[in-house]
């Protein structure tokens, strides 16, 4: 079975990849449509389909879960003033910066999975150690192309629970100009991440998406998955600095009641380039679908862009 977030032709960034008897399941991040002129109108200023908690189906049992983003407490400043459409194309042009700069990089990936018991317990975890590449790019004909590899292969068996987490990078995709017009966003305002004032925004797919980010395919069969989420965009860089994901809707047919991830981005230096670029030093993933619960957090360091082999240095927020 695979799970996977994934995006741009048939390339996949994303989540994971889950492998199990007579069983190919794909839960996949993707972006696959073509470029287009951006007109955002109908989209600022529309606010996202918010539910209330009471209406956010966590059971008892989801005590191992972080907070429906619906749920989540988000104070703001009341002094300041969010300009949705302006926050929206700002962040989509560091978005374009990172395609534009990334290229190619590498890194060390660990990743740690546990599973989830009958009781809404997270098990003894399982770690293992990747060497990791993706690659990003935007092709002549407005698709991004992404590829990511692994140095054990890309066969389920290789990861923890025969589940291989694919693509995370690519989720930042959300606010890229080629496919802000698949979201419904809301500015909730001024708040903090890491100390630092952050725009929170509210975003969610679009029922009528034609290209969703999402999809779960098992034994050759794609089922779209259509999520919502937060993003906190740092005010005085429009850096994405962490992004909370649910979904938008369960699919009944292959059970998936829940898909929350948690995505944190730090700035990464590389002297020798005189180069900063922001990339995920962290994803979080917790999943419920067919009876398969399980936790997975995978953590990236040692970065080196793809042609310069230098170390990379974390910095704060800044």
């Amino acid at each position: 079975m695979r799970i996977m977030n994934h995006y741009c032709r048939l390339f996949i960034f994303g989540m994971v990849l889950l492998s199990l008897v007579a069983v190919d399941t794909v839960i996949a991040q993707h972006e696959t449509t073509t470029k287009q002129d951006v007109d955002a109108k109908g989209l600022m200023g529309v606010p996202a389909d918010v539910r209330s908690p009471a209406e956010i189906t966590r059971s008892t049992l989801d005590r191992w879960v972080p907070p429906d983003v619906d749920a989540m407490p988000l104070p703001v400043a009341s002094s300041a003033s969010c300009s949705l459409p302006n926050v929206v194309s700002q962040t989509g042009l560091r978005v374009e910066e990172l395609v534009h700069n990334l290229d190619r990089f590498s890194a060390t990936e660990v990743i740690q999975h546990q599973s989830v018991n009958h009781s809404g317990n997270l098990q003894r975890p399982e770690i293992q150690k990747f060497n990791y590449v993706y690659s990003m790019r935007e092709g002549s004909d407005g698709y991004m192309i992404s590829e990511e590899n692994r140095d054990r292969g890309r066969s389920p068996s290789e990861f923890p629970d025969q589940i291989a987490t694919i693509g995370s990078p690519g989720l930042i995709l959300v606010f890229h100009p080629n496919y802000i017009k698949n979201f419904r966003m809301s500015c909730e305002g001024l708040g903090t991440w890491g100390s630092q004032p952050a725009w929170q925004i509210r975003f969610e797919e679009l029922p009528d998406c034609l290209h969703r980010m999402s999809m779960i395919i098992i034994d050759g069969k794609s089922y779209d998955i259509r999520l919502r989420g937060i993003a906190w965009i740092l005010e005085d860089s429009y850096q994405v600095a962490h992004l909370e994901i649910d979904l938008a809707e369960t699919i009944p047919k292959i059970r998936l009641r829940l898909d929350h991830q948690a995505i944190e981005y730090l700035p990464v230096s590389f002297p020798e380039s005189d180069t900063t670029i922001w990339l995920p030093s962290s994803a979080e993933l917790y999943m419920d679908f067919r009876g398969h619960r399980f936790y997975r957090r995978h953590t990236y360091t040692n970065f080196k862009l793809f042609s310069v082999s230098v170390q990379q240095q974390f910095g704060g927020p800044r």
